[in-house]
């Protein structure tokens, strides 16, 4: 049972309770959650928003697929700790928060990312991003196979470059053009020449989404490119 006074439980935000509650129920094997609402009242003492606050707790961690309802029992509220819930409860809510910000990323970049991303796979996760953005760069300024890297993205966003806007103005031709090849460098390059280890989950989600933003440019930049060859 949670050993947290009811007045520290209800100021817990409902992230941080929930990884307690998390971690409870998997050390007492706990199955059923009706059960556990009564132990937390006898055992426990929690009355009133205390079990609120733990209902609240176990509606976080069913949302995120961190607990399901067991097959094994036929009650309603047999559940059980799911795989990616033991995952986060050894890794942290951290891990979760950010693997939550890959929602809602570029589809192109979603597929190549998350699953890498899911498997605490971060620098292949950024890798793979970034290398898709320089694939789709290569793409649609019609460049050859041997165009790589920052070269590439130079020559496609430079001033008469394929994929440079010529009605923006000049600072944001540029601004472009560094925006690219600056991300590139630094997410990029770094990984195809040695190991990177990101101790901070949270910076190679927002490397990730770094890449899903210059996709979405790259969405515009090919949606100009087919209204001017269009007739």
């Amino acid at each position: 049972m949670l050993n947290l006074p009811a007045a520290t439980l209800l100021e817990l935000p409902v992230d941080e309770l929930a990884l307690a509650l998390l971690k409870d129920l998997i050390d007492s094997g706990t199955w059923s959650e009706w059960n556990y609402y009564k132990e937390a009242e006898q055992y426990g003492g929690y009355r009133g928003g205390a079990v609120d606050a733990i209902a609240e707790a176990f509606a976080w961690l069913r949302g995120r697929a961190l607990i399901a309802r067991s097959t094994s029992q036929s009650s309603d509220s047999a559940i059980f700790v799911t795989r990616r819930g033991r995952e986060v409860a050894a890794e942290g809510v951290a891990a979760l928060h950010a693997t939550d910000r890959l929602g809602g990323v570029h589809p192109l970049i979603e597929r190549r990312a998350r699953r890498q991303f899911l498997l605490g796979e971060y620098e292949q996760a950024v890798f793979a991003s970034m290398k898709a953005v320089e694939v789709r760069i290569r793409s649609l300024g019609g460049f050859p196979d041997d165009a790589i890297g920052v070269d590439l993205i130079n020559r496609a966003f430079g001033p008469a470059g394929a994929l440079t806007d010529p009605a923006a103005q000049r600072g944001e031709q540029e601004g472009t053009r560094a925006l690219f090849a600056g991300a590139y460098a630094l997410f990029r390059n770094p990984a195809g020449h040695r190991e990177v280890d990101y101790d901070d989950i949270a910076e190679a989600a927002e490397a990730v989404q770094t890449a899903s933003m210059l996709m979405r440019i790259l969405d515009r930049v090919e949606s100009r490119i087919q209204t001017r060859v269009t007739p």
